[in-house]
This record gives structure tokens, C-alpha cells and sequence, in this order.
């Protein structure tokens, strides 16, 4: 049995193929595909906010991946952006699912700032506390707007794929990096132009928010800094990192303010957890393309106090060795595929 997994990012698109036989479940193929026009015009992103995706573009670019990665199933799990969705974990003073249910319409009004009509809604009870007839249930609430849906839909038809699950890029995450880890963990998940933060406990999101900084206002600071087109400047940053020589020290100084406000985000987020749980994140989880950035991990682990650690999606999947050292290189970038695809077993 096989499945697809397809994660639309904002500068590039990544698939993940995978083979489940019995309990075993292997890597059988994966792809990346990245687009470089957003360093020089912002507005070439593959998506933008507010619900906004180019169709045709992305349609494009997947039928020349498509050429060389060939997928053998047309079984496909793809994501949904985090900032064309809704997310949010609130308490009701119920401990039935029946009586939960009937009140979700309600409740979510409150914090959806448009028709309800206009959404996908699904939602988990992510705790309970209290006892007797004080119990109180902890709900996450996933809402989405059916227009990116729909969106999402042609995008699949166009590519004839078999698209029966869309998925939020922060779920599969969980699904791909957590896995049976019951302990409070953050994961932080630095794309190229929007960061996303989440938080998830016992195995469950229970957080989640994007920031605007992201890898590509690191990039634009390195190519200031040496006047180096930004292609180079990215191409600095995916090989050097905080690993320069004497003569380049001040572009890791110049990259610091970026890489502590990812810091302080990340310190903060950890602190809310606390203030609500009276418990610590046990450790950060830092995914997409920015997670390879040499000596972030060590540098954050550092800055926080806390176990810092690069993502790796495949610690339950198999796959040949001599592809290893190519995996550990973009593993961070293929999470989101990883988890949809994994997805498409269920």
C-alpha cells in the first residue's frame, strides 16, 4: 500500500512517497522542488495570506517534479497552510462528546471572525481536568475556509490525483516528528518567508501561531552584508551558518537579532505553555528548510536552556542507507510531506 504526501510550502514543493507492507512502512521516494524568484520580488511566493494560492503556478511546478520523481500512486494527502486556517484550544465545562458537539457552533463563533458557513470545522478534546461534576474538557478547534479547499481540490484534479484528505502542515508535524512522545514539546518550524510555532502535548496540538520572520530575512542580511547577489547569500547560509571564518564573523552578528527573535518567540511560547499547565516544554523541534542552518541548533539550545534538535521524520520509516546522508541534508524540509503521506495510511 502506498501513499503520497504533497506539502505546497510558500517557496518550494516537497513530496514524500511511501510503502507500508505489514508493520513495516519504507521511504520510496521523495522530491523537492524550490523556487528562488521570491528573493528578489517578494510577491513570487507559491502562496501568499489571505487565503490565496496560484493555482497554475502550483500545478506547474508539480508536473516538473512530477518528471523526475514519478510517483507509482496517485493516493496523495496534501497540506493546508497554517495561515489559511483557523486554530485555537479553549475549555467547556463538559465531559460528553454528545454535549461537547452540540456546543462547538456556539463556542466557535467566538473566536472565528467570519461565517461559520464559509468553513471546514473539526475538533478533538485534547484534555479533561477537574473531577465530579466539575470536570472541564480542553478543545482544539481546526477551522478552514472551504474556498482553499476548493482551491486545493483543482489543484489535485489537475494533477489526476486522488486527493481524500487535506491536512494542516502543523498536524502532519506532530504526526511525522512526535510520534508516541507524550511529553510538552515546541516545534519550530522556520520556512522561507512565515515561521510557525507549535505546540503540542500529549501527543495533541494544543498550540499554535505563525510569525512573519522567517529564513528569508536571514538571507537578505547576508547579502547586504558581503553585497553578494541573494542567491549566494543563500547558498552562504545553507553551508556556513554560525560556521564562518574570522574574516566573516560580523555577518553572524548581523544574523543574530533574526536568529534571538526566533529565541525569544520560542522562550515565550514555552512560557504561555507553563502559565497554563505549570509544566515545561521538555524540548524544541526545529523543522523546514531553516533547521539546517549549521550551528542553530546548538545556538538555540544554548539561548533557551533547553534540548534543541534538528527534525528527523524517518525514525520509524526504512529506507536505503546510501540515500542517508542525502535525507539528513533535507530531512527538516520533508516533515510536513513525511507526516502527510504517513497520513494516507490511517
Amino acid at each position: 500500500m502506498r501513499s503520497l504526501g504533497i506539502d505546497i510550502g510558500t517557496t518550494n514543493i516537497k513530496a514524500v512517497e511511501l510503502n507500508q507492507s505489514g508493520d513495516k512502512i519504507k521511504l520510496e521516494n521523495y522530491g523537492l522542488l524550490e523556487t528562488y524568484g521570491y528573493l528578489e520580488r517578494p510577491n513570487a511566493a507559491i502562496q501568499s495570506g489571505y487565503f490565496k494560492i496560484v493555482e497554475e503556478i502550483t500545478t506547474d511546478l508539480l508536473k516538473k517534479l512530477f518528471i523526475t520523481f514519478k510517483p507509482r500512486t496517485k493516493k496523495a494527502v496534501l497540506s493546508l497552510p497554517i495561515f489559511s486556517s483557523f486554530v485555537t484550544v479553549f475549555e467547556l465545562p463538559l465531559k460528553e462528546e454528545k454535549d461537547i458537539m452540540r456546543a462547538i457552533p456556539f463556542e466557535a463563533k467566538k473566536y472565528i471572525p467570519i461565517p461559520l458557513n464559509d468553513l471546514e470545522i473539526d475538533w478533538a478534546i485534547v484534555g479533561q481536568s477537574g473531577d465530579g461534576q466539575a470536570i472541564k474538557s480542553q478543545i482544539l478547534l481546526i477551522a478552514i475556509p472551504k474556498e482553499m479547499i476548493e482551491k486545493y481540490k483543482k489543484i489535485g484534479k489537475a494533477m489526476n490525483l486522488d486527493v481524500e484528505v487535506f491536512e494542516l502542515e502543523s498536524v502532519a508535524l506532530a504526526r511525522a516528528l512526535i510520534g508516541q512522545d507524550k511529553n510538552p514539546v515546541i516545534i519550530a518550524d522556520i520556512g522561507s518567508q512565515s515561521t510557525s510555532l507549535i505546540t503540542i502535548d500529549n501527543g495533541y496540538l494544543v498550540g499554535n501561531e505563525s510569525l512573519t520572520v522567517a529564513g528569508s530575512e536571514i538571507t537578505h542580511v547576508i547579502s547586504q552584508s558581503l553585497g553578494v547577489a541573494k542567491e549566494r547569500a543563500e547558498e552562504f547560509k545553507r553551508i556556513k551558518g554560525f560556521n564562518v571564518e574570522p574574516q566573516e564573523a560580523e555577518v553572524v552578528n548581523l544574523m543574530l537579532p533574526i536568529i534571538d527573535y526566533f529565541g525569544n518567540e520560542i522562550h515565550r511560547a514555552a512560557g504561555v505553555f507553563k502559565e497554563k499547565t505549570q509544566r515545561d516544554i521538555s524540548r524544541v523541534i526545529l523543522s523546514g528548510g531553516t533547521a539546517n542552518l549549521p550551528g542553530l541548533d546548538n545556538y538555540l539550545s544554548q539561548y533557551l536552556n533547553l534540548k534543541v534538535e534538528k527534525a528527523w521524520p524517518f525514525n520509524k520509516i526504512e529506507y536505503d542507507q546510501f540515500v542517508e546522508p542525502l535525507l539528513r541534508d533535507v530531512g527538516p524540509s520533508l516533515s510536513v510531506a513525511t507526516g502527510l503521506a504517513l497520513r494516507g495510511f490511517y
